[in-house]
Formats: structure tokens, sequence, C-alpha cells
């Protein structure tokens, strides 16, 4: 009983996520990691997954994330194309699912 008590506490939540801080560029055929960071009106005890993702330039492809902590997401960006891209400060938004309390 003592967990269920204790699980009671926390709230699914729904928060956005902005960036990345600066210009990253994606090599050709290559990979970058996009740090958004997470904004919240509540205390975020564990993110959980991403609902959407909005802003990033056409050629690049969303390969993997992360959570490297309780306020940055962590986007791993794939590009296949023969050309470098520039995912540009501040374009990139996210939803974010966490476990809030």
């Amino acid at each position: 009983m003592a967990v269920l008590e204790k699980l009671t506490r926390y709230n699914i939540s729904s928060v956005s996520a902005s960036g990345p801080s600066s210009d990253t560029v994606v090599s050709a055929g290559g990979t970058a990691n996009v740090d958004l960071s997470i904004s919240a009106d509540v205390n975020v005890s564990t993110p959980l997954g991403i609902e959407s993702v909005s802003g990033l330039p056409a050629g690049v492809a969303i390969a993997g994330w992360t959570f490297p902590d309780n306020s940055t997401l962590r986007l791993i960006l794939l590009n296949p194309t023969a050309s470098d891209v520039t995912v540009t400060a501040g374009s990139v938004s996210a939803t974010v699912i966490v476990l809030s309390f």
C-alpha cells in the first residue's frame, strides 16, 4: 500500500521544451545532438517521453533522444542527405511528457 500512496502524489504532465541555444550543423551523412531546455511550471521528477517536435529543418530526422537531466531533452538528429543542414538557434520546440509533483 505504501507504494501506491507514494505514486499517487505524482502527476503526468505535458510541458514545453525549446532550443537549441546556438546554431547546430548536422553534417552530410552524419548525426548531431541538439539540446532543448524543458521549461516547466511544475517540479519535474522524471521525463517520460516526447509527444511532439516541430521546427526541424528539411533533411534531418530524429534518430533518437535522451534526457541527460530533468531539464534537458537531447534530440539525436540524422542527416541522410549529401549536404550539411543547419538547425537554427531557438527554432525547435517540443512537447515532453513528464512525471511531476
